[in-house]
């Protein structure tokens, strides 16, 4: 009995102490993180309110300009002076990016930036786009209305001819000047045509109402140059038909300058052949070939990526107007030598870049030969030996290039391949050391083989 009395005063004072004791860590902290959860829970609708309303207002402000935009482009009388365009507005701090898109629906039903395909143009629709900073989500707000011609631009009779510049990056190319004038001959009555305006911002302009026949359409800019290497391109016959339009399609744009820079693997001075070849590669424009002599830099449409190589490459497969084989020149390109030397190495190509209207400077490696004395001969003439040994493709157009005379031992430099040597009247073979390599490559007898594998620009 004694022993339970005294149990239920201890419990009773431990219980009177805790009481007194208030609040424990444990109990403090989980009313510290409910607390945080619920005010965490409170600012994230806070904030999320505030962003809907920034975002209604941004979109609201986004609609305005849209509209003040497409009142202005239907009060302009003049159809083709609409024009697509992008630009930025800033309101009360925050930055729109305003798109315009125009484009010409044609009575075939195509539609197109400049009306490009077969019938007549009617109309055009414009659209614009508006993004702001800061957007919630991906989606814009835009809006589009379509703008018919004052005044009748087509005749039953006559046709157009649609001019349509595009460049290198895919957009169409302002301030192109275009010529358009009746073919020399065939030309079925064509008469002449008044200058069309320069390209607009869609790299189109049109010749309106001309008499039917076959035109030859010429196009230039300063410094430009289409895909085809040609600074002034012509497309002939352009053939306007009455009560339709014909489009002329060009790729143009500001031509890349590149220096070029030869046996640049090679520290000390090379002669080079005064009619050296000079390929360019891309995937898209194809194999160019350039006989640079004097003219450097060159001048090349701006594709993105370019492989290139000294000497004139004629890939295999190829075959003439007759489907008669042309003959291949495979080794003067490094990735042509896919077997690999004793280092385990096997070529490749040498890529760079070239951008619209920028200038560069080209490294172009070559092999590097040093003959026997040539003091007294007029000149010494390098022709390609057809050869695969030592890992060469090989190179049946039997290629021949020439350099002036020397004093002393010439060292001069080659596109990569098989060579041998003579005097430049081909009375006298010239046979080098067996040390004449200056850069990779081995000494065949009268031959040497310039060997690009593991050579860099």
């Amino acid at each position: 009995m004694n022993t339970m009395k005294r149990f239920s005063q201890r419990l009773r004072s431990i219980v009177e102490r805790d009481q007194e004791s208030g609040l424990g860590l444990i109990e403090v902290v989980v009313a510290m993180m409910v607390f945080t959860l619920i005010s965490l829970g409170v600012a994230a609708t806070i904030t999320n309110s505030l962003l809907l309303t920034r975002d209604g207002r941004a979109r609201t402000a986004a609609a305005n300009l849209i509209a003040q935009d497409l009142d202005l482009q239907r009060s302009i009388t003049d159809v083709f002076a609409v024009q697509s365009k992008t630009w930025d507005v800033t309101l009360q701090g925050l930055t729109y990016h305003v798109v315009r898109t125009v484009a010409w629906n044609t009575s075939s039903t195509a539609t197109s930036a400049c009306g490009s395909g077969t019938g007549t143009l009617q109309f055009k629709t414009v659209r614009d786009n508006v993004t702001w900073d800061g957007q919630r989500g991906t989606g814009s707000v835009s809006s589009a209305t379509v703008l018919a011609p004052n005044s009748r631009i087509n005749d039953p009779s006559l046709g157009t001819i649609i001019v349509a510049v595009t460049g290198a990056n895919g957009a169409g190319l302002p301030g192109v000047n275009v010529t358009i004038a009746p073919t020399a001959s065939n030309s079925n009555g064509a008469a002449a045509v008044a200058t069309p305006a320069a390209t607009d911002a869609n790299g189109c302009t049109y010749a309106l109402k001309v008499k039917p026949g076959n035109y030859q359409v010429s196009i230039a800019k300063a410094n430009g140059i289409d895909i085809n290497q040609v600074a002034n391109p012509t497309f002939t016959p352009a053939v306007a038909v009455a009560g339709s339009a014909t489009t002329v399609p060009f790729t143009y744009d500001s031509a890349a300058k590149l220096t070029l820079k030869y046996a640049s693997n090679y520290k000390n001075t090379a002669a080079l052949p005064t009619d050296l070849d000079l390929t360019f590669n891309s995937t898209t424009g194809g194999i160019d070939t350039f006989k640079p002599g004097a003219t450097n830099p060159v001048s090349l449409f701006p594709f993105s990526s370019y492989t290139y190589e000294a000497g004139a490459l004629v890939p295999s497969g190829l075959t003439d107007a007759n489907n008669a084989p042309i003959k291949s020149c495979l080794n003067v390109d490094p990735a042509n030598w896919t077997a690999k030397n004793s280092a385990g190495v096997a070529g490749a190509s040498f890529p760079t870049g070239a951008s619209a209207g920028a200038a560069a400077t080209v490294n172009i490696p070559m092999g590097v030969v040093k003959l026997p004395d040539a003091s007294g001969i007029t000149g010494i003439i390098a022709t390609s030996v057809n050869s695969t040994a030592n890992g060469d493709p090989g190179c049946q157009t039997a290629v021949q290039y020439t350099f002036a005379a020397a004093a002393g031992a010439p060292v001069i430099a080659l596109p990569f391949g098989t060579w041998k040597f003579a005097t430049l009247g081909g009375l006298l073979g010239i046979t080098p050391a067996a040390n004449a390599i200056q850069t990779g490559g081995t000494v065949s007898g009268a031959n040497v083989t310039l060997d690009p594998r593991g050579v860099t620009p």
